[in-house]
């Protein structure tokens, strides 16, 4: 097996184990300061591999802010929902992104969708559909709000991807450098929104959160893996997209483990026939 595919398939996990994991941050300390803490401590974990991070042309800058913003409010809505909703169904849903980034490409980008893209396209939004149908019975009950603070954020997300291949295919800044002003955009963001609303963080109690320590390990690791992979000439952007999306299992399965969630083989076939609608457009 090739290293890439190896590299792809870690992030996967640790993308499926996030969600847990933030459920666990939530339940100890506010969203604001969870969210704040957490892309400071990234953005700290970024600054050793940062080259000459302020040679950066204003238009680039514009785009990676545009980016830190749509992100900034989806991480609002993401963490929220997370918090409120089974992380089970959060990862199913949390699919309907690839709807949204083939959207975005085919208007953008000017990529082409097949019939076969269609088609899967199709067969996620039913997918999507039957797992919004089913009924959390005996479970904590929620707003069916946060299930379009779901699909909010996954578009926003879309937005971010978009602009990351965007912004990269300039070649006018590295992948370091894009996550440095990424998370230092973002923590920026956060402490404004935080002073803005007067919204009253316990600093020191979240300092001693350790899921959230453990949230930003994850997740610059991850985009680590996802940076290395992309840089082997024999990657492929395809069968990398589908390994990734497989980390819906790994979320559903910890919501099963973690927070003994119901409607595990519901949520599980549901996840599986998205996945198959994504296999179907991607090939």
């Amino acid at each position: 097996m090739e290293l890439w595919i190896i590299l792809v398939a870690i992030y996967g996990i640790l993308k499926g184990l996030r969600e847990p994991v933030k459920k666990k941050a939530l339940e100890r300390d506010s969203l604001l300061g969870v969210l704040f803490v957490y892309t400071f401590i990234g953005f700290l974990m970024v600054i050793p591999t940062a080259r000459d991070v302020f040679n950066l042309s204003f238009e680039v800058f514009c785009l990676v802010f545009i980016k830190s913003f749509s992100v900034f409010l989806a991480w609002i809505l993401a963490f929220l929902s997370v918090k409120k909703m089974p992380v089970s169904l959060y990862g199913v849903l949390d699919l309907s992104r690839v709807i949204f980034s083939t959207l975005l490409g085919v208007f953008f980008l000017k990529e082409t969708i097949s019939l076969n893209g269609f088609i899967g396209l199709a067969i996620v939004l039913v997918g999507i559909y039957f797992v919004n149908r089913k009924k959390e019975t005996g479970e904590s009950e929620f707003n069916r709000k946060y299930i379009f603070y779901t699909l909010v954020s996954c578009a926003l997300n879309a937005v971010s991807g978009t602009l990351d291949k965007y912004i990269m295919g300039m070649n006018a800044i590295s992948a370091d450098n894009l996550q440095f002003w990424f998370m230092l955009l973002m923590s920026l963001m956060y402490l404004v929104y935080i002073l803005i609303k007067r919204e009253k963080v316990n600093f020191k109690s979240c300092i001693k959160n350790p899921y959230i320590y453990l949230l930003s390990i994850m997740l610059i690791v991850a985009d680590k893996l996802l940076f290395i992979a992309n840089a082997d000439p024999n990657s492929k952007v395809t069968m990398m997209t589908l390994i990734k999306q497989s980390s819906v299992f790994v979320t559903i399965a910890s919501g099963k483990l973690i927070y003994k969630e119901k409607h595990i083989l519901y949520k599980s076939l549901c996840a599986l026939l998205i996945f198959i609608g994504i296999v179907l457009a991607l090939f």
